[in-house]
């Protein structure tokens, strides 16, 4: 059931109970209307009768008298008067005035009740002549209170059916806006751009509207960000395959051909009985399998650094740091951290963040010193990077943007940091050229241990080249 229908039929149940309630003042009313013009006409009529055959001397014929006085009553609205014998019949009785519109027998049965009636004493000159007995007769009255309550009625349901009509009229009016709310949420779902809401109409509305609009607008800022961030995705796989690529080229290439040079010396001296001269050819081999072996191990960290987490946080960035020295022998790396490691998570983020603006740093930047802390502060963990490179060209704003960001970039150590409800902030160095990659991330609540308690321990690693 629609809201506004709900609406309608409540209205018109108050409505109706309204008319119920109305109807019944009326009844009351109109009882105790009937009940005080009975009760007021019979002591009128009794009076009247009385005063009629008070003075006797004035007639000489009490049976014309008797006549005359019933045939005065002829025509009251409220009373009939019967004259009866001795034996209970009806010698002569009046007759009352019909109601020009008689009320329904149902209506006058429930406001008349039993007819009154009350016998008048009339003096010893009548005995002989009959009893005068008067009787009510509430139609007329009640005819009267038929006549009000029908137009009364009348008067209160045409006015509750203005009053529904107006408030259908009201509610429709008002809930359309819900209307178009609606279809700009259905067009949400099946349009590639959200669509924003003119902010007119009643006060309620407007903030419902604006507060749509500004759903939208952080809805396509959010699509946008995420178009965004999916590109960054493609080009850091694009950007990671060239590295293995080339380290496969540079690195495990030159020692595949040595060891394919050095096998062949082998079973060339084999043939030619130069069997003392083996010995070294193997060693030669032996030595490159090492070496590209450590270079194996070196793409398997950056594809796959879980496996170093698993060893603990500093073991994991202090080979992240001898996989930059390797290549980077002139810059200054150093790692400062104050435990082995913090929660799986949080861990993996710390990982990503250093790794991302070590690389930042060394290949966009130029620095000689680059160093990496991660310590305890307040109920998480505070890990910055900071070189001495050529700094930022670009406001924070649009670091995104910037050159300095590559892979992830910025964007990409934002999203990490804000799926753990933390901060990163980037800036450049306050003390000297350089830039400072700072992150905060909480740290979940440590399940109680009862058996094991640890101090935390500093450990500062500490590695230049």
């Amino acid at each position: 059931m629609s809201l506004k229908l709900e609406l309608i039929i409540s209205i018109a149940l108050a409505v109706l109970a309204t008319f119920a309630i109305a109807s019944a003042v009326l009844y009351v009313h109109g009882h105790d209307k009937v009940e005080t013009e009975v009760e007021a006409a019979i002591a009128v009529g009794a009076r009247i009768a009385t005063n009629a055959v008070d003075d006797v001397e004035e007639f000489t014929n009490p049976r014309r008298r008797l006549e005359l006085m019933v045939a005065d009553f002829d025509g009251d609205r409220h009373l009939r008067a019967s004259v009866w014998d001795s034996l209970g019949n009806l010698q002569m009785t009046s007759q009352v005035a019909e109601p020009d519109e008689p009320p329904p027998n149902w209506f006058y049965d429930l406001l008349a009740g039993k007819p009154r009636a009350v016998t008048v004493k009339l003096p010893p000159a009548f005995d002989g002549h009959g009893t005068l007995v008067l009787e009510t007769n509430a139609r007329n009255e009640v005819a009267e209170v038929w006549a009000d309550t029908v137009n009364m009625l009348s008067i209160v349901l045409l006015m509750c059916g203005i009053i529904v009509a107006s408030v259908s009229l009201i509610v429709g009016r008002a809930l359309r806006p819900l209307g178009r709310l609606a279809e700009a949420l259905q067009r949400i779902g099946s349009r590639r751009e959200p669509e924003r809401l003119d902010e007119r109409g009643p006060l309620e509305f407007i903030h419902v509207y604006r507060g749509f609009n500004q759903m939208v607008e952080r809805l396509s800022h959010a699509e946008a960000v995420n178009r965004k961030l999916n590109e960054q995705l493609l080009n850091v796989q694009e950007e990671e395959r060239a590295d293995v690529a080339r380290d496969l080229h540079d690195e495990i290439g030159p020692f595949l051909f040595a060891v394919d040079v050095d096998a062949a010396s082998i079973k060339r001296l084999a043939e030619e009985g130069r069997t003392d001269d083996i010995p070294e050819r193997v060693k030669s081999v032996r030595e490159a399998v090492g070496h590209m072996q450590a270079h194996v191990k070196g793409i398997l960290a950056r594809l796959r650094p879980a496996l170093l987490l698993d060893l603990g946080l500093a073991h994991a960035l202090d080979n992240l740091l001898g996989f930059w020295r390797g290549r980077h022998p002139e810059v200054q790396l150093d790692l400062a951290i104050a435990d082995e490691g913090y929660d799986k998570q949080v861990d993996a983020t710390i990982y990503r963040v250093a790794q991302e603006a070590l690389s930042n740093a060394i290949r966009h930047g130029a620095p000689k010193r680059v160093t990496i802390r991660v310590a305890p502060e307040g109920e998480g963990v505070r890990v910055s990077i900071t070189d001495d490179g050529r700094g930022l060209s670009s406001e924070p704003e649009t670091l995104a943007a910037s050159s300095r960001s590559s892979g992830f970039g910025i964007l990409g150590m934002k999203e990490r940091v804000a799926q753990h409800n933390g901060t990163l902030e980037v800036k450049n160095r306050s003390d000297g050229p350089g830039v400072v990659v700072s992150a905060w991330l909480p740290l979940p609540e440590a399940e109680p241990d009862d058996d094991l308690e640890t101090a935390p321990q500093e450990n500062v690693l500490e590695g230049s080249q």
